[in-house]
This record gives structure tokens, C-alpha cells and sequence, in this order.
């Protein structure tokens, strides 16, 4: 695990710079995980009881519409530290799964361990807040992005981040995108 808690320590310094983190200072609230091609990470209908960080592979957030149709919300990759906020934060039943497209491991931390670490570190604290403000920048771009854009400027917009492109099936990027897959077959084939 030391290795893996290193790639979070980084992480975390990166977003808090002026912070001094000892691998001490987490590695007794850290659960590291690991996971294969489909499994679930976070099933719809039960409560999210931890914050996860994903230190290689990729996790797919997904719901299902009311026509039953599945729709990917978000891509989780590499170095991304979230949880599903609404069902966190309030207790609440999951809307949505998380499940790993790839191999995958990842850190978790239980709610109990964030109230913790932000007692006992000042940096959590900080490192939580900016996390969760550069998750609302990239947010209001997302909402921004559909409502100021084709479909066509969104999928060049994903050109930007390469994983998407090479990590995610078609399908899902169409999902998340807002549009069929044979519309981003089209797009593609603009390119």
C-alpha cells in the first residue's frame, strides 16, 4: 500500500502545497481496494459511505432514466478523488452505481475517517474544499458546455482529455454527451 498511498500523498500536496503529509497522518484511514473489469464499487439504492481515490483504472458513474435507459453521469480516471456527494453528504439511497471498466484499485476513506482527518488536519480540511470547488468549476463547464454548444463542439471538447477517448466505450461517451451512438459515429466520422 505504500506506494499507493504515496500517488494519494502527491495528490493531495499538489492541491494544499504549503502542507507537510506523512504517510502516518492517513495510512490508518485508508482501505485500499481493488478491483476487476465490472465490478461494483457502489450500488444504486444503498447509502455512500466513503470518499474514493482512484489510484489506477477507471470507474464509470452511471443511472438509469425513466425509460430504464442506462446514462453514464461521469468517468472517474486515475489521480480523482470524489465520492457520490448527494448520497454522502445526506444519508440518502444512491441514484447511481459505481462500477470499473478496467482493472482498477483505489483508496477509501469511511465518512467516520473524513470527520476524523478533519479534526485532527487543517490541510483535510483545505484539500476537501478545494477538491470540491474544482469538482463545481468542472461542473459549471459540463452544464455550460451543453447548453452553449453542439454536440459536435462537446465531443471535441472531450479531444482535451485523452482517456476519454481511449478508456471509455462509445457508448458510454455518447451517454454522457447526450446523444445516441450512431450520432457520435457521425461526429467521428467529421473529424
Amino acid at each position: 500500500m505504500e506506494n499507493k498511498m504515496q500517488k494519494f500523498i502527491d495528490h493531495i500536496q499538489s492541491t494544499v502545497p504549503n502542507r507537510r503529509i506523512e504517510k502516518s497522518d492517513l495510512e490508518e484511514f485508508c482501505i485500499s481496494k481493488s478491483l476487476k473489469k465490472g465490478d461494483v464499487l457502489l450500488s444504486m439504492g444503498t447509502v455512500c459511505r466513503h470518499y474514493y481515490y482512484v489510484n489506477r483504472g477507471v470507474l464509470k458513474v452511471y443511472y438509469f432514466n425513466e425509460a430504464a435507459e442506462e446514462r453514464t453521469g461521469w468517468i472517474a480516471f486515475e489521480d480523482y478523488f470524489f465520492s457520490e456527494l448527494e448520497s454522502f453528504t445526506r444519508g440518502t439511497p444512491s441514484r447511481y452505481e459505481i462500477v470499473a471498466t478496467e482493472a482498477t484499485e483505489i483508496l477509501q476513506i469511511h465518512k467516520n475517517h473524513i470527520d476524523l482527518l478533519i479534526e485532527r488536519h487543517d490541510w483535510f480540511s483545505k484539500f476537501l474544499f478545494y477538491n470540491q470547488q474544482e469538482t463545481i468549476l468542472n461542473l459549471t463547464k459540463v452544464i455550460e458546455l451543453f447548453q452553449k454548444h453542439s454536440v459536435k463542439d462537446r465531443y471535441e471538447e472531450l479531444f482535451k482529455y485523452p482517456d476519454f477517448i481511449k478508456k471509455v466505450k462509445q457508448k458510454d461517451l455518447a451517454s454522457m454527451l447526450g446523444m445516441s451512438k450512431y450520432s457520435i459515429s457521425r461526429v467521428k466520422k467529421l473529424e
